[in-house]
């Protein structure tokens, strides 16, 4: 790979390579990090099987991150834990907190279903799609009050009908 073709590419994505491993490796080791990575681009033999730089730059940056923490041995926390480990096993939900929670799905599925779609469209858009009320009336082309009064007559509707 050219020096020119380095130096364009250290010019456009050093930068956010730069953030990249300061998230990995802190403030201190950075730049160090994304030096070593631009190193082992350009000892990268075939530049024409090189389909994605900037993606190849993240990847030996994020390897070159995981070498200098191996290194200096940074991360072990993360890999053994204290104790004993079977005293840590999360385990899974009985068989009756399973068939509960499905059961508790069914019912409120079916509670959605008694409202009208615009109610049951916008309560899903913000409860499982996580969009804002602002969002959604900006979406769909309504005020915000009117979608505040859906999600409030939506969620009312279904704790009145699961009993709570």
């Amino acid at each position: 790979m050219s020096g020119d073709t380095i130096r364009r590419l250290y010019a456009k994505h050093a930068a956010e390579l730069l953030a990249f491993a300061r998230q990995r490796v802190g403030g201190d080791s950075s730049c160090d990090v994304v030096h070593d990575g631009f190193v082992r681009l350009m000892t990268y033999g075939d530049s024409a099987a090189l389909e994605n730089p900037r993606a190849y730059l993240y990847r030996i940056t994020a390897n070159a991150a995981n070498d200098r923490n191996a290194k200096f041995g940074i991360g072990n926390d993360w890999c053994d834990p204290p104790g004993d480990p079977a005293a840590q096993v999360c385990p899974a939900p009985g068989p009756e907190t399973v068939f509960a929670a499905r059961d508790e799905l069914q019912r409120c599925l079916a509670a959605l279903d008694e409202l009208p779609a615009i109610y049951r469209h916008v309560f899903l858009l913000h409860r499982l799609d996580g969009m804002t009320q602002v969002e959604i009336a900006v979406a769909l082309e309504i005020p915000q009050r009117t979608v505040e009064r859906y999600v409030a007559k939506a969620l009312a509707h279904c704790i009145a009908r699961l009993g709570r």
